[in-house]
């Protein structure tokens, strides 16, 4: 399943300054806070995050990948070159490999240069005939600054293989600022989509670009998913939904709940 987020360009002189020294007001003065570095992605949390890869088929070589990132927002950037180190694990078979913007590290250990917002690719394959155990796949990616100063934060995801051929599956993850809708389909086509009002779709993200109100579309190629990201700009009623339509004429609604 290829996992796609839009990414937020980093603007203006002087945002890695000020990114070192965002704070909060406390008794009516700022209080300076530097950060050394951030390290995000798109699927993978430092809580942990389970997510269900749809359209796997064992007997075929099976390719995704998640975002690592050197930003948190547009202020928020790493100064510093931050190294990190990718594990993939998955009990009852071997096999499964990671690599970064096409490249495979021995050691697997990788770096992204600071100043700039920096995305990087982590693509992980499932070899065919490869079978985890439960269809699990457990993903670590612990990183630190590369000049030791000793910031570490570590990032980790539960990735489930289904095994099926549906024409096209959609699930929401909700958040509390937002809520992802990812899209799997098993032959290529067009999906449209529709949503509530009060969730404004991320247009940096190249999947939204052409949206328009509350409908938009995503062109998806054979066995390939995108996952695109709505903000919470209003208030919503729980009985509201996503409404997701095939090429054929086929729909299925998606529930929201906040």
């Amino acid at each position: 399943m290829a996992v796609i987020l839009g990414l937020t360009a980093v603007s203006g002189i002087g945002t890695v300054t000020l990114a070192r020294y965002v704070g909060g007001y406390e008794t009516g003065w700022l209080q300076i806070k530097p950060e050394k570095f951030y390290f995000t992605s798109d699927i993978l949390e430092p809580k942990g995050n389970t997510v269900t890869l749809y359209n796997w088929n064992s007997s075929q070589d099976y390719v995704f990948f998640t975002d690592i990132r050197n930003w948190e927002d547009d202020f928020r950037v790493s100064p510093d070159k931050v190294s990190y180190h990718v594990t993939i694990t998955a009990d009852g078979t071997d096999g499964i490999t990671g690599a970064v913007n096409g490249t495979q590290s021995p050691d697997g250990t990788y770096t992204i240069a600071g100043g700039l917002a920096q995305t990087q690719k982590l693509v992980i394959t499932v070899p065919a005939g490869k079978k985890p155990t439960e269809n699990r796949i457990k993903v670590t990616v612990k990183a630190e600054p590369a000049d030791g100063s000793g910031y570490t934060k570590t990032l980790t995801g539960t990735l489930v293989l289904k095994e099926g051929t549906e024409t096209c599956k959609a699930e929401a993850e909700v958040h509390n600022a937002y809520i992802d809708l990812l899209i799997g389909v098993d032959k290529g086509q067009t999906v449209g989509i529709t949503w509530p009002s009060w969730l404004t779709p991320d247009n940096t993200n190249i999947w939204m670009a052409g949206a328009q109100g509350s409908t938009g579309s995503v062109t998806l190629e054979d066995e390939s998913s995108c996952r695109l990201r709505f903000f919470i700009t209003g208030e919503g009623k729980t009985s509201d939904s996503f409404k997701v339509t095939e090429d054929g004429g086929a729909s299925q609604t998606i529930p929201v709940k906040q």
